[in-house]
């Protein structure tokens, strides 16, 4: 039942007094915020260092309300969520490849409760998600009111010392006001066990589960129901002070529901070995080998297998800098070959992934990427993605409240002409070339030890060579995170 319009704009209206209250005040600033090192990320938990040098994929916690993880956006300023069409930063040890979202524990909450030797971690954050063009259209934009609703519970078992298992849910529904047929409810679950040997061997291992829906675009002309499963392993071996290898192995089975879409329904391996070498206290330099190989169920003559060499330098989390750069080549070749397809394409790849804190109440991210992907919304087309991602944020004290600027600039270089319907029986065949550009900022303020409101503003703008595919769109969100 669609809410009534008056209804709908009293509803928000009450919800923007309450955030302007307390941003423009100090009568609420008896309590005073957690400081960086004693709040998680609300994205991606903390997790405890492996034998030196740490993982390089987990790095220290920044400041509360701050982007989930280094050189990622906050919910509210991701290009385009709850599509699968577009690439954000890639983050992780896999990156720029694999499927980073497979090893977060789905922990958002920072209120932990013990009994019997289980550890419980609610959550709940409501938001108001206004958006000025929720398909994604060149022209007739379509905007809407969105309620967005996301219950989360973690339960962990420390199994002495730094072993641990754990289980976890995250929701995340969205509730359209006026075009409630887009409505739609994303359910993610993840189970994740880690053993730390004595002798410097460690490993990890646990599966993460979706179900959600691809929303509308202007490309898919339709909702698209989907499910991921990520079933994952990680081993570490420390050998010596200064010598440790770590393996890593991720397969990762996409199926949409309808037949219709199961064109781009995938199973891909993705893995490979890194090895390091400590040669200063805070920094060490790595040899990675990462191979890909994907199959496409329905569409076989898509399948292809890459393998990407690289080599770089990681710095330690204990230092003001925090991060890893890495450089490498891919090559990648598909299995059937096709006239007029570049079925071996070729390019230099790159994974910047830094944290550097300038000050304890100022921290900048910068992410940068360059590889080889795939478009599951645009006939699993091959593109060349090269992608920036930076975002600042500074936690001021006098006002209980966090801020951050985030910006990003993307293009997709399509490898394979494509043919497009540009007017009634006129068909022209397109190589496809798109530039992404996001810029937005928020503010998150502590209200009491469990509950956080918070204020994010996004634009998003992709550019592109291909008719009836550029789009604008702007969004405000505003909510509250509980922890209690």
């Amino acid at each position: 039942m669609k809410r009534p319009p008056r209804e709908k704009w009293i509803f928000g209206g009450v919800l923007l007094a309450v955030l302007v209250l307390v941003f423009a005040g100090t009568a609420w600033g008896q309590v005073t915020p957690p400081s960086p090192q004693e709040v998680k990320p609300e994205a991606v938990e903390e997790e405890a260092p492996p034998p030196i040098p740490p993982k390089p994929e987990v790095p220290e916690k920044p400041a509360p309300g701050a982007p989930e993880t280094p050189g990622a956006f906050p919910a509210a300023a991701a290009p385009a969520p709850q599509t699968l069409g577009e690439v954000g930063a890639l983050l992780g040890i896999l990156a720029p490849y694999g499927n980073p979202s497979a090893l977060d524990t789905l922990m958002r909450g920072w209120q932990t409760h013990k009994l019997d030797g289980f550890r419980f971690t609610p959550y709940l954050e409501y938001n108001g998600l206004y958006r000025s063009n929720i398909f994604l259209t060149a022209s007739d934009k379509k905007s809407d009111f969105i309620n967005v609703v996301n219950p989360g519970l973690k339960v962990e078992v420390p199994l002495g010392g730094l072993n641990r298992i754990s289980m976890a849910y995250l929701g995340n529904y969205y509730l359209y006001t006026q075009h409630d047929d887009q409505s739609h409810y994303d359910s993610n679950v993840n189970g994740d066990l880690a053993i730390n040997f004595r002798g410097g061997l460690s490993f990890r291992v646990g599966n993460t589960f979706r179900a959600a829906t691809e929303e509308r675009t202007a490309i898919t002309g339709r909702q698209r129901d989907y499910t991921r499963d990520t079933p994952y392993f990680l081993v570490d071996y420390r050998f010596s002070d200064r010598w440790r290898v770590q393996g890593i192995y991720q397969y990762d089975i996409l199926d949409f529901r309808l037949p219709v879409d199961r064109f781009d329904a995938y199973r891909e391996h993705v893995g490979g070995p890194t090895l390091y070498y400590r040669f200063w206290p805070k920094t060490a330099a790595f040899l990675q080998f990462i191979t890909t190989a994907r199959e496409y169920p329905s569409s076989p003559t898509a399948n292809n297998t890459s393998q990407n060499p690289y080599v770089g330098l990681f710095w330690d989390p204990t230092a003001k800098l925090t991060g890893s750069v890495k450089f490498g080549y891919t090559f990648k070749n598909y299995d059937t070959s096709i006239p007029g397809r570049n079925n071996s394409p070729q390019t230099w790849s790159l994974s910047v992934q830094t944290l550097y804190r300038y000050s304890r109440y100022t921290q900048i991210s910068l992410t940068a990427q360059r590889s080889i992907q795939e478009d599951l919304d645009f006939g699993n087309n091959a593109y060349i993605n090269s992608g920036v991602f930076l975002s600042i944020y500074h936690e001021w004290h006098y006002l209980m409240a966090t801020t951050y600027f985030a910006a990003s600039y993307s293009n997709n270089d399509y490898l394979n002409e494509v043919p497009i319907t540009v007017s009634p029986g006129v068909t022209k065949n397109f190589l496809r070339n798109d530039n992404v550009v996001t810029l937005g900022g928020g503010i998150i303020r502590p209200v009491t030890r469990w509950l956080r409101l918070r204020l994010d503003y996004n634009y998003a703008n992709r550019g592109t060579n291909v008719p009836g595919l550029p789009y604008n769109e702007h969004r405000v969100l505003f909510g509250a995170q509980v922890s209690y």
